[in-house]
C-alpha cells in the first residue's frame, strides 16, 4: 500500500433540461486534502446539438466548441450580490488543481430529462481557453456517471488475477445473400484479439464451440465474471428505438436480443460483471471508419441500460472504430487497468495513445463508481514499514496478547454485509426515511420498532440471517441448526475467515458484535471449548443488571466469546441491542454498571486490538469502541499495535482511509488522552486481513520464543 500515490481532485458536472431549449448546470467540487464541503455553482448553457453537428468533421473544433458550450461565461449573481459564471468556476477549479499538483477526475452526470446529450461526442471535451484535452491525458480523467436503482452497494474485490469472459456471438444468417445482410462475424479473430488485449486475466470463452444464446451467456457469467468483453452486431429498433443485440438461438441462427432483457438477466445475477467492455465487430470487407450508425448507437445506447442492471463500469463504442485505433488503444486499456483496477485513468492512458487518429474519441465510460476504481490492493495505509508492522502484530498474536472485535460484516459471504441487510429491510417494510438512512441497520430496525413492534423487528433481523443463508447454500435446516450447518462449509474453506480465527487466531478472548451463534460454532467445531458471555443490561423490576459470573482462565483452548450486544437465543432475547433506542438505553446503562465482564476488561487493555468487519460509522463499532476508551488501564493500549480493518473499500479512495485513520486516532485521543494509542488503518476487507495475518504467521513461525510457547503458565512471579 506504499508508494507514490497520486492524488485527485473531483469535478462533477450535472445536466439536467431546463426550459426555453436552456439545460441547468450544476458544477460540484471536492478537493481532496479539504474537510469542508464547496458549495456547488448553478447555472444555464444553451447547448446546441444542431450547431456541435457541424463540426463532426473536425474533432478539436468539435472539442472547442463543446467546451465553450459546457463552460459559458454568462454572468452568474449569487448571494451577496457578486458575480461570476460556470466558466470562471471552472476556471478557479483548474487553479486549485494545478497549485495542489493534483490530477482532476471529471464525472458527467445527465439526468434523464437530459438523456438525448449522451448523444454528443463527450469525449472530445477541450478546455474553453487553453484548447486542451480533458479526456486524453491521465491527468484528467472523464466518465459518464450513471445513476442506478440497483440499490446494493458497489462491492470492490481485492485485486488478484481477474476473470474475464470473453463472449462472441457469430450467428450463420449474416452475409452476403443470407436473411441478415450485416458482415460475418470473424469468431475466431475476434476472439484472439481479445486474448492478446486481456492478458493476464484468466480467461474463458464463450460462442466459440457453441451458439452464444442469452441463456447460455448468462450462465457463464454466473460463474463470477470479473470482465465481459462482449463482440457482436447490433442494432437500434425502428419501432420504438431501443437498442438490441445479435446474439444466436440454440441452432446458431440470429436472435435479436432487446438491450431490456439482457439488462433484465443481468439484474437478477447476484454478482453482475464488474466491466462489460462492448467492443465492435469487425470483419472482412468492413473497411475502417465506415458509419454503421445501427450498430453504434445500439452499443452507447445499451450501456446505460447495463449500468441501470448493477454493472459498476461499461465500456461502449460510439462508432465503427478502425481495426488501428483497436489494436493500440485495447491492449494499453487492459494493461493499465491490470494495474491498479482505476478504469478511468487506463481509458485515458488508451485514448492518449491514439490521440491524433479520428476515432480516439469513440471508446466511452458509463461508470457508477465514484473512485474510477474496479478493485483495491489490499494493505496499510500510510505505513513506512509495513512488514515491520506485521512483526509487531504476530508477535502479540503468537503471545496470544491480542483480542479479534468481530463486526457485522466478517460474515457477509454467508449473509450479506449490514448496510445491505438494512437496504433490504428498508424496502421490504417501506421505510420512509432519506435514502442514506437505508443503510443504517439501527435506523431501520428502529422504524419497525416504532412502526410495528420491537418483536416484529427482532424477528425479522433474525429471519432475514437464516434467508440469506439460504440463499447462498440452499438449505441447510431450520432454526439454529442452520448456523452449524454453515460454519462446516465455512470449515471446509482455509481461506474462510472462520477456518482462521478457529485454526490460526487462538485468542483467549473474543468479542462480537453480532448476535448470532456464528463465531462459537466456529470455535467449537474447530476442537475449542468456548465460553458465550453476555449481559441482562436491561434495568428492569425483574432485572438488575450485573457483570456476567465467570470461574477461572481465559485459556486459548477454552476461550471467552463476549456477545457485548447481546444474543439472538429465546432465553435472553432481553439482551438484545438492535434499534437506535437500544444503543442509547444501552450507553446509559453502562454509565452505572460494569456490562463488560472482568475477565474481557483485563485481556481488551493488555492486548493488541484487531477490529474486523465494521463499517466505519457503524453505531455498533462507535458504542463499543467508546466503552474500551473508558476502561479503567486504557494507556497499557499505548504497548502494542492496533488495527482497523473495518474500513470498507467500497468507493473509497486512499485520501478516504487516511482520513479514517485520523479518525480512529481522535477516537482513542478523546478517550485516553496523552496516553493514546496508535492505531493503522489496514485497507482492505477482514477476510484480506485475516489472510495476510495468516501467511505472516506461517512466515514467521520459527521466530516464536520460549516464553510464547508457554503463554499459559505463569511467568515465575506466581
Amino acid at each position: 500500500m506504499n508508494g507514490n500515490t497520486t492524488h485527485y481532485a473531483e469535478l462533477e458536472i450535472g445536466l439536467s433540461r431546463g426550459a426555453d431549449g436552456v439545460y441547468l448546470e450544476e458544477l460540484r467540487f471536492s478537493h481532496p486534502e479539504s474537510e469542508t464541503e464547496i458549495p456547488p455553482l448553478r447555472g444555464e448553457t444553451p447547448i446546441d446539438a444542431g450547431e456541435l453537428l457541424q463540426h463532426q468533421l473536425d474533432p478539436r473544433a468539435y472539442g472547442k466548441a463543446l467546451g465553450e458550450a459546457l463552460f459559458p461565461d454568462t454572468s452568474i449573481t449569487l448571494a451577496g450580490g457578486k458575480t461570476t459564471s460556470l466558466r470562471a468556476h471552472y476556471r478557479r477549479i483548474e487553479t486549485a488543481v494545478e497549485s495542489g499538483s493534483l490530477h482532476l477526475r471529471l464525472r458527467l452526470r445527465l439526468d434523464p430529462s437530459a438523456s438525448d446529450l449522451q448523444a454528443l461526442r463527450w469525449e472530445l471535451l477541450r478546455d474553453p481557453e487553453s484548447g486542451d484535452a480533458l479526456a486524453m491525458s491521465e491527468k484528467s480523467l472523464f466518465s459518464r456517471f450513471m445513476a442506478s436503482q440497483d440499490w446494493r452497494p458497489v462491492k470492490l474485490q481485492p485485486k488478484s488475477e481477474p476473470k474475464a469472459l470473453i463472449a462472441v456471438s457469430s450467428p450463420s444468417d449474416l452475409g452476403e445473400g443470407k436473411k441478415y445482410q450485416l458482415a460475418e462475424v470473424d469468431a475466431d479473430g475476434e476472439i484472439d484479439r481479445a486474448r492478446q488485449a486481456l492478458e493476464g486475466a484468466r480467461i474463458e470463452v464463450a460462442g466459440k464451440d457453441e451458439p452464444l444464446t442469452l441463456d447460455h451467456l448468462i450462465n457463464r457469467l454466473r460463474d463470477g465474471i470479473d470482465v465481459l468483453y462482449l463482440a457482436c452486431h447490433g442494432a437500434i429498433s425502428k419501432r420504438d428505438n431501443v437498442p438490441a443485440l445479435y446474439l444466436q438461438n440454440a441452432d446458431g441462427t440470429n436472435a435479436v436480443t432487446r438491450g431490456a432483457e439482457l439488462a433484465t438477466r443481468l439484474a437478477e445475477l447476484a454478482r453482475p460483471p464488474r466491466l462489460a467492455f462492448l467492443a465492435s465487430c469487425e470483419s472482412a470487407g468492413t473497411e475502417a471508419g465506415t458509419d454503421a450508425l445501427g450498430e453504434v448507437t445500439a452499443q452507447a445506447s445499451l450501456a446505460p441500460r447495463l449500468a441501470e442492471a448493477g454493472v459498476s463500469a461499461i465500456v461502449a463504442m460510439q462508432g465503427q472504430v478502425s481495426m488501428q485505433t483497436v489494436e493500440e488503444a485495447v491492449p494499453v486499456f487492459f494493461t493499465e487497468l491490470m494495474k491498479d483496477g482505476q478504469i478511468d485513468r487506463a481509458l485515458a492512458a488508451a485514448r492518449g495513445r491514439v490521440r491524433e487518429r479520428h476515432d480516439a474519441w469513440m471508446p466511452a465510460l458509463y461508470t457508477r463508481l465514484k473512485s474510477g476504481r474496479l478493485w483495491y490492493v489490499p494493505g496499510f495505509a500510510g505505513v513506512e514499514d509495513e512488514f515491520g508492522k506485521w512483526q509487531s502484530i504476530t508477535s502479540d498474536v503468537r503471545a496470544g496478547d491480542f483480542v479479534p472485535i468481530l463486526g457485522p460484516d466478517v460474515a457477509e459471504h454467508l449473509y450479506s454485509g449490514v448496510r445491505v441487510r438494512a437496504q433490504e429491510l428498508a424496502a421490504r417494510w417501506d421505510y420512509p426515511m432519506q435514502p442514506h438512512q437505508r443503510f443504517d441497520l439501527a435506523k431501520v430496525s428502529q422504524f419497525l420498532s416504532v412502526r410495528q413492534s420491537r418483536k416484529l423487528a427482532l424477528r425479522e433481523v433474525g429471519d432475514q440471517l437464516q434467508r440469506g443463508i439460504r440463499q447462498r447454500h440452499g438449505d441447510l435446516g431450520k432454526g439454529g441448526k442452520i448456523f452449524g450447518a454453515a460454519m462446516d462449509k465455512c470449515l471446509q474453506n482455509e481461506d474462510d475467515p472462520f477456518h482462521i480465527l478457529a485454526h490460526h487466531l487462538k485468542a483467549r478472548v473474543y468479542v462480537t458484535a453480532s448476535a448470532d451463534p456464528l463465531l462459537f460454532q466456529a470455535l467449537k467445531k474447530g476442537g475449542r471449548k468456548p465460553k458465550p458471555l453476555y449481559c441482562n443490561w436491561r434495568k428492569t423490576s425483574a432485572n438488575h443488571p450485573k457483570e456476567p459470573p465467570y470461574e477461572g482462565k481465559a485459556r486459548r483452548e477454552e476461550p471467552v466469546v463476549f456477545y457485548p450486544f447481546g444474543v439472538d437465543r429465546k432465553d435472553a432475547i432481553e439482551s438484545l441491542v438492535l434499534t437506535e433506542d437500544d444503543f442509547l438505553d444501552y450507553l446509559i446503562a453502562a454509565a452505572d454498571y460494569k456490562l463488560i465482564p472482568t475477565v474481557v476488561r483485563g485481556q481488551l487493555v493488555k492486548s493488541s486490538l484487531l477490529f474486523l468487519g465494521f463499517p466505519l460509522g457503524d453505531l455498533a463499532f462507535r458504542t463499543l469502541f467508546r466503552l474500551i476508551m473508558s476502561l479503567e488501564g486504557v494507556h497499557l493500549l499505548k504497548r502494542h499495535a492496533h488495527v482497523g480493518v473495518q474500513v470498507d473499500p467500497e468507493e473509497h479512495s486512499l485520501a478516504d482511509v487516511e482520513r479514517a485513520r485520523d479518525y480512529l486516532k481522535l477516537y482513542f485521543q478523546t478517550g485516553a488522552g496523552d496516553d493514546a494509542p496508535s492505531i493503522d488503518i489496514y485497507w482492505g476487507s477482514a477476510a484480506d486481513f485475516l489472510r495476510e495475518l495468516r501467511t505472516q504467521l506461517e512466515r514467521t513461525a520459527g521466530e516464536q520464543t520460549e516464553a510464547e510457547e508457554d503463554e499459559d503458565d505463569d511467568d515465575g512471579w506466581e
